[in-house]
């Protein structure tokens, strides 16, 4: 009976509809993505993930902190499996290589109310 129950279980894991998630938008060379524990080798632009349980998606890239995004099992409107958020890189701020932070400074005495002169 015992066999049974896990040769069910095992058919029934196969049979688990799948959702292409998309990593093109993060994930670029140099980056490190664990998923489910897992290092991926590889810089994949897309993961096919089972829709029946959730996922651990770990981004880290050069010089920020690392991100970890858990994909959920849900359903569409359509009562459809599928796995939110259905793409982790929104999670994950986006880092141009050009970035510049611009600060502008009054030349007024500290505590003065009145707007900058341009």
């Amino acid at each position: 009976m015992r066999l049974f129950a896990t040769a069910a279980a095992l058919v029934a894991a196969g049979c688990a509809a799948k959702q292409r998630v998309p990593l093109d938008a993060c994930v670029t060379d140099k980056v490190v993505v664990y998923v489910d524990d897992r290092l991926l080798e590889a810089d994949p632009a897309s993961l096919e993930l089972a829709t029946d349980v959730p996922h651990k998606v770990y981004i880290k890239r050069p010089g920020e902190k690392p991100v970890l995004v858990v994909l959920e099992p849900t359903q569409d409107g359509e009562g459809r499996p599928r796995l939110e958020p259905a793409d982790p890189c929104k999670e994950v701020v986006a880092v141009g290589l050009d970035r510049k932070l611009t600060i502008e400074v009054d030349d007024g005495p500290a505590g003065d109310s009145q707007p900058a002169k341009p």
